[in-house]
């Protein structure tokens, strides 16, 4: 027999339901425990069971003292890539800006060398950007600039200056805020 819970009222073994109120009936565990010979395992398991009313949706064996597993940390690695932008100079310009990746092919795009990823055709001045002009690229967590071969060259004014530096030769580290001029088409480099 099954005695209910809630009202005390003694059920079929095989009934889920009490019969005279509807609760949902306990399982039987008392035919586990052995009141003339408990065993260690049932006086200190199965005893506190019996004793009290298992809840339902409730562990019959509550975790006491589990301590989480610990996993060991593992080191941060810096973003390969960083977020840069060139925006644009020029008053009410076609593009406002350009989103860096990490290699930039800078020019204007030409049927026969293909797309370039930062194309000045629609800006004033793009008569004097050479198709393969020059290319912004990420080395090492550092942003640099270098002129592929331009006709017209490529020119930083860093920030805080007033005056543009000569015409770059060699590969240069840009920094926020530096002026870029691609020929006569000039952008501010940002980075955070």
């Amino acid at each position: 027999m099954i005695t209910c819970s809630a009202c005390g009222y003694e059920n079929q073994d095989n009934s889920e339901f009490c019969d005279a109120c509807g609760s949902e009936l306990q399982p039987v565990i008392n035919k586990l425990y052995s009141p003339e010979a408990p065993t260690v395992v049932q006086a200190e398991i199965i005893q506190p069971l019996i004793a009290a009313p298992i809840q339902k949706n409730q562990p019959i064996y509550p975790p006491q003292n589990i301590t989480q597993p610990t996993f060991p940390s593992f080191p941060s690695f810096p973003s390969t890539t960083t977020t840069a932008r060139l925006i644009s100079k020029q008053p009410n310009p076609p593009v406002a800006e350009f989103t860096l990746e990490p290699s930039n092919l800078i020019g204007i795009f030409d049927p026969d060398m293909g797309p370039v990823e930062i194309d000045l055709e629609v800006f004033l001045g793009s008569d004097t950007v050479s198709r393969r002009h020059g290319e912004i690229y990420l080395e090492s967590g550092v942003w640099k600039i270098k002129d592929t071969g331009s006709t017209n060259g490529i020119f930083i004014k860093p920030a805080g200056q007033a005056r543009f530096n000569a015409r770059i030769t060699t590969p240069e580290t840009l920094n926020p805020g530096d002026e870029v001029a691609f020929a006569k088409v000039r952008f501010v480099f940002q980075s955070p």
